[in-house]
């Protein structure tokens, strides 16, 4: 009886687990353009990924390095009071979705990794003057949603991991910018004992000393080390030893470079976010070398990086 239900079941699931023709890429390119290419913009949604979270996430308003965003969820939907139920009349989703206004949050553009549709301004409009307090009448193909009044409501499971997504998705890392020297690491390591520091790092002393005098990058773990031993935040000390120019961590955290940051971290077994920092900061200094009066194009610059570093490794790999 098992084994006979067994390949039905399985194919049950399969079908189930099937992207809907609308959210396959050569449907997406078709009315967004090249996925790698999408700018992010108002009333776009957009998967974003961070730490195997995956969110869809309604694009609200830029803010700086990062956007605000109106989480939305498909199957199970839930709704509350302060939500938008979205037919599949006004969405290339084949089902109804539920965008959560009074979720609306800030994470940074770099957990954006990939435009699935755009919604009309209406839909955006709702969600912003609901978060602001004002509550309109539902846009045509959609309906406000209703509040759980039972405890057991799935609705406010969904909720519920909603808000734990967000908050991982929201302290995601950003690429460090260069600062004014808000930390002297070389006085707070003195202070502190320079044996000290180099036995909480567990390096060698040329490159603790390198690390101190602001000439070496610190990875994130080091430089939460570092903070707790100096009392500073760890985000300073990052700033402050190797830390990128704005413009460039800005370039960085584009969606367009996400998958080659990943394939990155795959080769090199590291985290996304240290791939990433990798390759600004190898960037930075070959424009270092090269830059003259001009501002640098770092979407060019990039590029110029991966193509030596490409170079380099496969010279590497045939033993050049």
């Amino acid at each position: 009886m098992v084994t006979a239900e067994l390949p039905d079941r399985l194919r049950r699931l399969a079908e189930s687990l099937q992207v809907p023709r609308t959210l396959t890429t050569a449907a997406v390119r078709n009315r967004l353009g090249d996925p790698c290419q999408v700018e992010p913009a108002t009333g776009q949604v957009w998967q974003a990924e961070w730490d195997n979270v995956s969110q869809l996430v309604l694009l609200l308003s830029a803010e700086g390095r990062h956007w605000q965003v109106v989480p939305v969820s498909v199957e199970p939907t839930g709704e509350d009071e302060q939500s938008l139920l979205v037919s599949p009349d006004c969405t290339t989703l084949p089902v109804e979705v539920t965008a959560w206004a009074g979720l609306t949050t800030s994470i940074p553009t770099g957990t954006l990794s990939r435009a699935i549709d755009n919604w009309s301004a209406n839909i955006t409009a709702w969600c912003a003057d609901t978060l602001a307090g004002t509550i309109r009448t539902p846009p045509p193909g959609t309906r406000r949603g209703r509040p759980a009044v039972d405890p057991s409501d799935s609705s406010i499971a969904v909720r519920a991991s909603l808000s734990d997504d967000l908050e991982v998705l929201g302290a995601a890392p950003l690429v460090p910018v260069q600062t004014a020297q808000a930390v002297n690491l070389k006085s707070a390591a003195a202070r502190a004992g320079l044996p000290a520091v180099i036995t909480a790092l567990g390096l060698p002393q040329p490159t603790v000393m390198k690390i101190v005098q602001g000439k070496q990058q610190v990875t994130r773990q080091q430089a939460e080390v570092l903070a707790q031993l100096l009392g500073y935040a760890a985000d300073e000390i990052m700033a402050t030893t190797g830390g990128l120019p704005a413009d460039l961590a800005v370039e960085l955290e584009q969606p367009r470079w996400r998958t080659v940051w990943r394939s990155i971290a795959r080769r090199l077994g590291v985290s996304e976010d240290v791939a990433r920092l990798r390759a600004g900061t190898g960037t930075f200094a070959m424009a270092f070398r090269q830059t003259g009066g001009a501002a640098p194009d770092w979407r060019r610059r990039i590029g110029q990086w991966l193509a030596a570093s490409e170079t380099e490794t496969s010279g590497a790999e045939h033993g050049e």
